[in-house]
């Protein structure tokens, strides 16, 4: 290559085509801007900030501590990132884009509880995580971007149908979700961002199985048939796109095969054949990231330990391609990535909205699930509330997310936040006044208001200072006792509309200025009086949306200005009037996103709130829900 002489060095005039999107892929060489534009349309050229996937294939044996690391979005050998708290075999594994935690196994003497970690980002050795519920190996590992599960396994004297499951961001003992379809190990484990599947094993009668269960990873409860393996096998390895489940290898009682098989997560039904591995394995190891899945070490067919790496591209069918070494050769390991995170992508910071419990198919519901607001799409799993609880109220800062009231089976006083910038479980704020549900709530960026609920139904406004926690105070009253009524704001008055006053479906519109205190005015009337119904605002304009009338449901959505009174106008239709009872709103500065409803709907649908039309499809919900609650950290009383 001819090399040419400027005035800062010598350089290379022929540009070698990047490697990767990646911030730390090359693309050496002199680009014109038009060049480089070309490679960024193709989504290859090197970004900063942009981290490129990493795989970690930790323990196995012969006894090792050892953890590899792999870049997966360039083959290579693996590289030492540092090592296990304990050596150890025969343990599991699960990971979010920021944290790699290995579970279980046997230190050679004996099983063990043990859970460490270590974070993605920085080389060195393993930390105490806390410790599962009972002494296991032989299990398999699977997350999504919140929760890691731990499941099946042997406690030493028998087999295990338990699973375990952790808040990956957080530290602490691992608890109990629940109980395969069958006690038994060595399974694989494969993810999508809302459903755990697990695959394959060995049962109590040493019978190898062609078992796939599948449980929901946001709630807990006993797994349910998926379908069947085209071949039973023990000790594969599991991997997955937030499409496609992969089995890889394992052994099918006479030989350790090579078959790699394939599900698509959100559909039951049985395995299809992918291809083959490179070599027949069993007690290998698999990560992946979104788009490849790659499978570590593993007792070959001449029962070594061996130090392939292999990988295909999940979306395809295909045979594997060799893709490098481990450090050591080594069986009975664990993997897993920050690549994939089952498909969780990264909240948008600017415009999320949460829709928190509700009643769903299987009971009342613990799950937030979000969605971002600017674009359409189905809701992911964000985290937990305290408690399953339908019919609470949520309100929000930029943020803060905070949930008050609600029904648990009875009617409770609690008030719990989250953070919009932290995926996990919320954290308890105080209590309320007094236990209510079916109440409504609105914020400014300050203050957050619960008006009305039933266990009356009451007339109670009280307040909380965001920011802090505590107790609510006493704000004032409503105009009238109402249950089922909703809220939206401005950055300086509250608007409460609708509700029931145990004879009448109200369409009245209360207003409050929220950073004072006082008595409810009245605002103007809804078009149609109705309870259960949704809200939403931007800052200039306050939008009611479906609800029980005096018969039936309705899907009428209807507007005030927020910053004068008088009566609503007709704003158009949701999509369909026989799921509006239960609806939750919310939104940003521009746009409202409303929730759920009748039946445990799964219907999320929007509107444009400066204009006027109907609602338009958004996505589905996973569970379905009514009666939850929404807020967001774009809203317009923000």
């Amino acid at each position: 290559m001819a090399i040419s002489s400027w005035s800062a060095g010598i350089i290379r005039p022929v540009a070698v085509a990047p490697t990767g999107p990646f911030q730390d892929g090359a693309a050496p060489g002199v680009w014109t801007l038009d060049e480089a534009a070309f490679w960024n349309k193709q989504g290859l050229w090197p970004t900063a900030g942009n981290i490129a996937p990493l795989g970690f294939f930790g323990g196995g044996n012969p006894t090792s501590n050892v953890i590899d690391r792999i870049n997966i979005a360039s083959v290579g050998n693996a590289t030492d990132f540092g090592d296990l708290t304990v050596a150890r075999f025969d343990l599991a594994a699960c990971s979010s884009s920021t944290r790699a935690v290995w579970a279980g196994g046997e230190d050679v003497t004996a099983a063990v509880n043990i859970i460490d970690y270590v974070t993605v980002s920085s080389a060195g050795n393993a930390t105490d995580f806390g410790d599962l519920t009972t002494v296991r190996l032989y299990m398999s590992g699977c997350s999504n971007a919140v929760r890691g599960l731990f499941a099946g396994g042997s406690t030493g004297s028998g087999q295990s149908s338990n699973i375990n499951y952790i808040t990956i961001a957080s530290t602490g003992d691992a608890v109990s979700f629940g109980n395969l379809t069958v006690a038994r190990g060595y399974t694989a484990g494969a993810s999508s961002d809302t459903r755990a599947v697990f695959s394959g094993g060995l049962n109590a009668g040493a019978t190898i199985q062609n078992v796939i269960d599948y449980v929901t990873i946001a709630s807990t409860g006993n797994a349910t048939d998926f379908g069947d393996l085209i071949v039973a096998v023990y000790g594969p390895a599991g991997c997955s796109s937030n499409i496609r489940g992969l089995t890889a290898g394992g052994s099918d009682g006479s030989s350790n095969i090579n078959v790699i098989q394939y599900i698509t997560i959100a559909s039951t039904g049985n395995a299809t054949d992918f291809g083959d591995m490179t070599v027949g394995r069993r007690q290998l190891a698999a990560c992946a990231s979104s788009t490849l899945g790659v499978f570590g070490g593993g007792r070959d067919t001449s029962g070594s330990a061996t130090n392939i790496i292999d990988y295909v591209t999940i979306a395809s069918t295909g045979n594997a391609t060799d893709f490098g070494d481990l450090t050591v050769a080594r069986q009975y390991l664990a993997g897993c990535s920050s690549g994939a995170a089952a498909g969780q992508p990264t909240p948008t910071s600017s415009q999320i909205a949460l829709f928190s419990g509700g009643n769903a198919p299987s009971g009342r519901t613990d799950v937030i699930q979000y969605v971002n607001i600017a674009t359409t799409s189905n809701s992911y799993w964000f985290g937990n509330l305290t408690q399953a609880i339908s019919q609470s109220a949520s309100c929000s800062s930029s943020t803060r997310s905070i949930t008050g009231g609600g029904f648990t089976g009875a009617g409770t006083n609690v008030i719990e936040y989250g953070t919009f910038a932290t995926f996990g479980t919320n954290t308890d704020f105080g209590d309320l006044t007094n236990s209510v549900y079916t109440l409504a709530a609105c914020s400014n960026s300050t203050r957050g208001l619960f008006a009305g609920g039933r266990l009356g139904p009451v007339n109670v406004i009280q307040y909380i200072t965001i920011a802090t926690t505590g107790n609510a105070t006493d704000f004032g009253d409503l105009q009238q006792s109402v249950f089922g009524n909703a809220g939206c704001a401005s950055t300086t008055r509250g608007l409460f509309a609708g509700g029931f006053t145990g004879s009448v479906y109200t369409n009245v519109i209360n207003y409050v200025t929220i950073a004072s205190t006082g008595d409810a005015l009245d605002f103007g009337d809804l078009t149609v009086g109705r309870y259960d119904l949704g809200a939403c605002s931007s800052s200039t304009r306050g939008v009611f949306a479906g609800g029980t009338p005096s018969a039936g449901t309705t899907n009428v959505i209807d507007y005030v200005t927020i910053a004068s009174t008088g009566n609503a106008t007709d704003f158009g239709d949701l999509l369909d009037a026989g799921v509006v009872d239960g609806i939750t709103g919310t939104g940003s500065e521009t746009r409202g996103v409303f929730a759920g409803g009748a039946g445990e709907s799964n219907v999320i649908q929007y509107i444009t709130i400066a204009s006027t039309g109907n609602s338009t499809d958004f996505g589905d919900l996973s569970p379905g829900v009514s009666f939850a609650s929404g807020c967001s950290n774009a809203h317009g009383g923000l």
